[in-house]
């Protein structure tokens, strides 16, 4: 029965692991703030950000969903770095991540403020994008060993 807690307990922690370095982009205030203002859960709100990374690198790519996102929109592209893209898009584009992530409402809006946070940081942008415009930050390095 002990065997059995510790390999649950060595797995949770690998798993831990995975969300922080899935969450690196995003600073930990950032995280905590936005999980204050919409009455979320900060580790919840973490690991829903861990979901969302992963989720654009397996399917289709982050290279390859920035690709076709600067073929579909006009000038998405905020910055590129070599961690990172920082990207505007539709705001229904969040709408999409959040029902293919079924999370409630709440925990949709204190991501995109995540997102709008890490990308205010990082560019030359507005703090709040423009009507109907949201920000997003994707990692290029999830995935890698």
């Amino acid at each position: 029965m002990r065997a059995g807690v510790g390999r649950f307990l060595s797995l949770q922690t690998e798993v831990d692991s995975m969300e922080r370095d899935e969450t690196r982009l995003f600073d930990p205030a950032d995280v905590e703030s936005a999980a204050a203002a919409f009455d979320v859960d900060p580790d919840r709100l973490s690991h829903v950000l861990a979901r969302h990374q992963r989720a654009v690198e397996e399917l289709p790519g982050v290279e390859d969903i920035v690709y076709e996102w600067r073929k579909q929109y006009e000038d998405p592209l905020l910055a590129r770095t070599e961690t990172a893209y920082y990207v505007e898009m539709p705001r229904t584009v969040w709408d999409e991540f959040g029902e293919a992530l079924a999370v409630e409402e709440d925990t949709l809006a204190a991501l995109i403020q995540v997102h709008r946070r890490t990308v205010e940081n990082a560019c030359d942008v507005s703090p709040e994008p423009p009507a109907s415009v949201a920000y997003v930050a994707l990692d290029r390095t999830v995935g890698d060993n």
